[in-house]
């Protein structure tokens, strides 16, 4: 019995166009595998390539998710035990959906602001959306782009750039955004893995510019807070992400730096 399946790896064209899904034999959509991408000459999403590394604290969170799940789920009479158990990760998931589900529609605002400063009061990110336009405005000295797609052709890779502007206090500077969920009253450590994801972006970029995550918290609107990547620490990131693009390379038997390089 498969109870747990991967989430749909993100692919991309060599010329940047996004292939996250391709038509089944029926002519239905359906998420792009690596089967896909091996015919097709596709290359990984930095998330993609960045998921072959263990994140404990992410399993130790799913794992809590279930035994909660398993606790409190009602039976249903005369239910199989395989049937109960595929119910426990479907109802564990949930949360983890509902804050994905935050996030995309987050990015999906702030695109919105980067380019009119519009905040559309029926969003469901609303609140946060107008904290974040007060950032946007204060910080934001000039837009380069927004929600832009990023190819390294030589090593094979690609992923979608939330935001590159000019900061007041950091210069050309890269931005990445982060929904997350904080405790009042402690403090938040960002996750080395978004070093590494902000590391490629900007290789992939070939510009000297700054690494930030700006930080949202999805627990209630509020200021988001910058988090700015020292030097070191984004070689650094950029170290760890070559070592997990060949482990990728080795796990998946594809290598994306070797095919031919787009017009």
């Amino acid at each position: 019995m498969k109870l747990f399946s991967p989430d749909s790896a993100h692919w991309y064209q060599r010329d940047g166009v996004p292939l996250h899904s391709v038509l089944s034999a029926k002519g239905e959509p359906r998420p792009t595998t690596l089967r896909d991408a091996r015919k097709l000459g596709l290359v990984p999403s930095v998330t993609n390539i960045i998921s072959i590394i263990a994140k404990p604290e992410l399993t130790a969170w799913l794992q809590e998710q279930a035994v909660m799940a398993a606790l409190t789920l009602p039976r249903i009479a005369g239910e199989s035990e395989d049937a109960f158990a595929k119910r426990v990760v479907e109802d564990s998931l949930t949360t983890r959906d509902g804050a994905a589900d935050f996030g995309t529609a987050f990015h999906n605002g702030a695109e919105r602001v980067a380019h009119s400063l519009e905040v559309d009061p029926k969003h469901p990110a609303a609140e946060w959306l107008r904290h974040y336009r007060d950032w946007y405005q204060a910080n934001a000295l000039a837009l380069r782009w927004t929600e832009k797609v990023l190819v390294h052709q030589e090593w094979g890779y690609a992923g979608t750039a939330d935001l590159l502007i000019e900061h007041p206090a950091h210069g050309l500077t890269l931005v990445d955004f982060k929904t997350t969920k904080l405790k009042p009253g402690t403090k938040f450590t960002p996750y080395k893995s978004w070093c590494y994801q902000l590391s490629a972006y900007r290789r992939a970029l070939g510009e000297p510019v700054k690494c930030m995550n700006l930080i949202v918290n999805s627990n209630e609107p509020s200021a988001p807070i910058e988090h700015v990547w020292s030097e070191e620490e984004a070689e650094r990131g950029w170290a760890a992400f070559e070592a997990a693009r060949r482990l990728w390379v080795i796990e998946n038997n594809y290598d994306p730096a070797a095919l031919p390089l787009a017009a």
